[in-house]
């Protein structure tokens, strides 16, 4: 047997053995592109196995993320810190090898993948980064970035819609040290792809802008081997590289979908075995196949010797580009604090004006961040004013991704995973629900990256139910990992971005299209998240206000009616709760006093969340409907979020409360 067919048939055979022992998994797809991940990783990829997040390695993305087990075995195989215990404990609670690849839980794993079709997005994001980086740092007599990222596909991630978005962009920035891996073996979870999947997949790909190849035979890997360096050599695309594969290669549900998401079984496994010629017992790569995988991996000796010398060299040379390349690595953010503060306005501005203003400093201090919007730049104002765009030269810090919401979010992902640069994209808040996946995804992960929202209410008038976000904020506050901002004014914004820069995650930031009052807080409160922005008039308190965003200035209007009512009345801004959450008991009791019934939230969308503070005896007061089409004020009033009604609704409320705690003292 072909030396390199022995170690793919034992690779093929230890990948199903985990799958066996953990009794759950999908043993077609590692049946069937393992010779694609063999060649790959035997001839092509240039990383560092003891050194996998190396800046200058290689990446590769198992976007086909139900793959894992073949993609574990193959790691373990290249002498990753991998060991035949982790892929016995394959799926089990607490063990390296998830179900799905995880980035950083998973040594070689260079993203978190299983959602199909965001793990291809994310290596086109991995490919602009490298351009990005290239443009920065590279010298005319030193090259530093010049290293490829290949995503292997499915059928199941070109279907997705999000693959479409993030390739055609990738194509239309001419990523040429991108490479994607399609293992085509015309099978899903339910059946063949005949009748969901009918496209000319390669006139496809070459109509987004790519350099399309394919191969014939799957398993032949001088096929795939040639058809990797032919892609490398095309200097003005993208490429793709159609790869015809068998599902369940060798098993006797070959080429059924009966091989895509369940165990072979004892018998398949054994007819399996003969089929390949596999003598071993389970775990076990054999003498010979293991020896050679030593002799293969001594390819990577000279990488990592090649990667360090030319970083010693680029360190001698250049040493202030140096520095700040590895400030950027190291997401290093000295003087932030000082640098947000520096922020000022001279007059009332809106929340996403705010956001610019911020943002622009941001950028003028901290080369890492780039920025970029869903075509709503001017909108958003998430824009380096002082900059052009990657779409005219890499060198520049703005992002063009069009009309691509999911797939701008999930590109940033890649390029926060890329390492050195932090993204920062933007929309609109209403199509946050456009992106949620990727938002989703991006906060598993905890990579630095942020998301700005704009046109955050009811507010947004005109436009009508369709574009005033009501049910959303809720929904992102409920993804985990996940900090969110509704800043109120200029120093609640500066502590958003602040506060971002410095979480090692996703952040969401959500800004208004009004104007905001521009209010006195001060940094050391709203840096916890929730702060007492003015207290009641008299020492017993009758209740709390908790409010956000624009809704903070309508609070302190209805204090004012409330007090000349004769109640003394909190009003306490929540930025963040995620952050406020986090504060000691006695802060939070200090703010919300436990023993305090008359709770009161406003915030104009979803109350859903609120209930948790307000509790049985207050009043959450929001947009528990779709907005409507009219000016703001008159969408406000209609919801009754006007100082003078809260105020009256409040006054009731409080009245009510007493009288209740009245009758229980008299019983």
């Amino acid at each position: 047997m072909d030396k390199d067919l022995e170690n793919i048939n034992a690779i093929r055979i230890l990948a199903v053995d985990m799958i066996e022992n953990a009794k759950s998994g999908h043993p077609g797809i590692a049946l069937g592109c393992a010779p694609i991940l063999y060649t790959l990783f035997a001839k092509h990829l240039n990383v560092v196995p003891d050194d996998d997040k190396n800046i200058l390695r290689d990446r590769f993305v198992m976007s086909a993320g139900h793959g894992s087990s073949i993609l574990y075995a193959m790691l373990h195989a290249f002498g990753y810190k991998i060991t035949m215990d982790d892929l016995k404990q394959f799926r089990h609670i607490g063990s390296k090898t998830p179900g799905h690849p995880e980035v950083d839980l998973v040594p070689g794993v260079d993203a978190t993948t299983g959602p199909l079709g965001q793990g291809v997005s994310m290596a086109v994001g991995m490919a602009m980064a490298e351009r990005m980086m290239a443009s920065r740092y590279n010298k005319p007599d030193l090259t530093l970035f010049n290293n490829y990222t290949y995503a292997l596909v499915g059928e199941g991630c070109l279907m997705e819609g999000v693959s479409y978005e993030s390739l055609a962009l990738a194509g239309t920035l001419k990523l040429n040290k991108l490479i994607v891996l399609y293992d085509c073996n015309n099978v899903t979870l339910d059946s063949t792809i005949s009748g969901v999947m009918d496209q000319d997949i390669i006139m496809y790909m070459t109509s987004l802008g790519f350099n399309c190849l394919e191969v014939k035979d799957g398993n032949d890997i001088n096929e795939i081997n040639n058809a990797i360096i032919k892609a490398k050599t095309c200097k003005d695309k993208p490429s793709f590289i159609k790869i015809n594969t068998h599902i369940g290669f060798g098993s006797p549900l070959q080429d059924s979908n009966k091989a895509h998401g369940s165990v072979l079984g004892e018998d398949n496994c054994r007819i399996l075995r003969e089929n390949l010629g596999v003598k071993t017992q389970p775990f076990d790569l054999g003498k010979d196949v293991s020896r050679d995988l030593i002799f293969l991996r001594k390819r990577f000796e000279s990488v990592k010797a090649d990667f360090k010398e030319r970083l010693k060299t680029y360190s001698k040379y250049y040493p202030g580009d140096y520095k700040l390349l590895m400030s950027c690595v190291d997401n290093d953010f000295d003087g932030l604090h000082e640098t947000i503060k520096t922020v000022s306005m001279d007059k009332e501005l809106s929340g996403r004006e705010i956001g610019g203003l911020a943002l622009n400093v941001l950028c003028n201090k901290y080369p890492s961040i780039v920025c970029g919007a869903a075509d709503l730049s001017g909108s958003t104002k998430v824009k380096f004013n002082n900059n052009g765009f990657i779409n005219e030269n890499f060198a520049n810090r703005n992002i063009k991704f069009g009309v691509r919401e999911f797939g701008m979010n999930a590109i940033c992902n890649g390029i926060a995973l890329y390492g050195g640069l932090v993204p920062i994209d933007s929309t609109f808040m209403v199509f946050s629900d456009y992106m949620k996946p990727a938002l989703r995804l991006g906060a598993m992960m905890h990579k630095k990256s942020i998301t700005i929202l704009t046109h955050d209410s009811i507010a947004v008038g005109e436009d009508g139910a369709t574009h005033e976000p009501c049910e959303q904020l809720w929904s992102l506050r409920a993804i985990p990992n996940l900090n969110v901002f509704r800043p109120a004014n200029l120093v609640e914004t500066c502590v958003a971005y602040e506060s971002a820069l410095k979480y090692n995650g996703k952040s969401v930031i959500i800004l208004s299209r009004q104007k905001l009052s521009n209010f006195s807080s001060n940094y050391t409160d709203v840096i916890k998240g929730g702060y007492i922005v003015k207290d009641g008039q008299k020492r017993q308190l009758n209740g709390v206000i908790l409010a956000t965003g624009s809704e903070v200035s309508l609070a302190l209007e209805v204090q004012k009616l409330v007090e000349n009512r004769g109640y003394s009345i909190r009003v306490v801004s929540m930025p963040s709760l995620e952050i406020f959450e986090q504060q000691s008991s006695k802060y939070k009791n200090s703010i919300i006093p436990r023993d305090l019934k008359s709770i009161f939230t406003i915030e104009a969308g979803s109350t859903s969340g609120w209930y948790r503070y307000s509790g049985k005896y207050g009043k959450c007061f929001g947009v528990d409907d779709f907005g409507y089409s009219g000016k703001s004020e008159d969408v406000y009033r209609k919801f009754g979020l006007t100082p003078e009604n809260l105020a009256k609704e409040i006054v009731q409320t409080i009245r009510n409360n007493r009288d209740k705690m009245l009758t229980l003292l008299d019983e």
